[in-house]
């Protein structure tokens, strides 16, 4: 799911209104007079609500924008675009509906249509948070990372604590490749909202990029925000293999496996550690083959296991496995020197 979906926004205000359409249909449909009860006929979905609605009330521009939003939600993207346009034909001074038929436009790849919207959206409202923080990803998303953080910046000028706003900097600092802007940037996010996952990550990510312990705090941060993130767990865990804490590393793959026995990495690093550090190679080799179990096209865990029979002198197992890898991906170089290897 992209962020700018993430971003769409609901009006919990109408939805009041409809469910309380549905009630009364509800209550209308026992026949008091005749003695007898008739079956309660089906309730309207939203969609059909609002289409109700919008059929009594024609001229009313907020239920086509309200019925807009839910077509994005449904990813009818033509109707979406369909209801934002009538919105704004009825009332062409409202923000919002703009910003509306920017998402429909931004789904469909029409991305000159979505950016002339939004602008239009800001020209409205200076101060439309929403509309400035969906140029500021729409830009980000083209890599066009100075005009993304202008629009961020635009935000602070008169919301300074907008956590959001300083997300979008970091990410543009990040894929742009200066880290330590996005460090400052991510730090600023997180200190203006403490429960900010995405900020707590992308920090561990980029500490462990720079084998800073401080990863481990923000991993144990994202953490005590989502006790059981698999993201989380396994970077800790692989922060812990990179610098040599290998029981760490196991007991946090454990951990993982605990959650979701599935995990596929957590098999294949656990037997990867067992194979170069421990030199355990039957225990690697039961766990390569857990990893393969998960995942019958993991090659690059059917090849380990290859290299573990070869380790143990089991020729032609192993000539079995790298090939099987290769059947798998038929480009992959390692396979290939498995092969030549246990040829000669």
């Amino acid at each position: 799911m992209h962020l700018w979906q993430l971003l769409l926004t609901k009006n919990p205000g109408m939805k009041k209104i409809i469910y309380l359409i549905i009630l009364s249909g509800l209550f209308s449909s026992c026949d008091y007079f005749s003695g007898k009860k008739q079956q309660p006929e089906k309730s309207l979905s939203p969609l059909d609500s609002l289409s109700a609605l919008i059929k009594a009330n024609p001229e009313d521009s907020k239920l086509y924008n309200e019925r807009a939003k839910l077509y994005l939600e449904k990813k009818e993207y033509k109707n979406a675009k369909t209801d934002a346009g009538k919105a704004i034909t009825l009332d062409s001074s409202v923000s919002a509906y703009y910003i509306t038929i920017a998402d429909g436009y931004f789904f469909t790849n029409e991305p000159d249509k979505c950016e002339a919207s939004l602008k239009k959206a800001i020209s409205l409202d200076a101060q439309n948070k929403e509309a400035l923080m969906k140029m500021a990803e729409f830009y980000m998303f083209l890599n066009r990372f100075e005009e993304s953080i202008t629009y961020a910046n635009k935000i602070l000028e008169f919301d300074q604590n907008f956590s959001k706003a300083y997300f979008i900097k970091g990410m543009c600092y990040k894929d742009a490749g200066d880290t330590t802007r996005a460090i400052l940037n991510f730090r600023e996010a997180f200190d203006k909202d403490p429960e900010s996952y995405h900020a707590c990550i992308m920090l561990a990510q980029l500490h462990f990029g720079l084998k800073d312990k401080l990863a481990i705090t923000y991993y144990n941060n994202a953490l005590n925000l989502k006790p059981k993130s698999l993201e989380a767990y396994y970077g800790l865990a692989m922060f812990y293999q990179e610098t040599g804490e290998l029981n760490r590393a196991l007991e946090t793959y454990a951990t993982i496996l605990g959650i979701d026995p599935n995990y596929k990495n957590a098999h294949y690093n656990i037997g990867y550690i067992h194979f170069q550090y421990l030199k355990n190679y039957n225990q690697a080799l039961k766990h390569f083959d857990d990893a393969v179990k998960c995942d019958a096209s993991y090659y690059q865990a059917v090849y380990m296991r290859g290299l573990c029979y070869e380790t143990l002198g089991d020729i032609q197992r192993a000539k079995g496995e790298y090939t099987r890898a290769l059947q798998i991906n038929p480009g992959y170089q390692m396979a290939l020197d498995g092969i030549n290897r246990v040829l000669k």
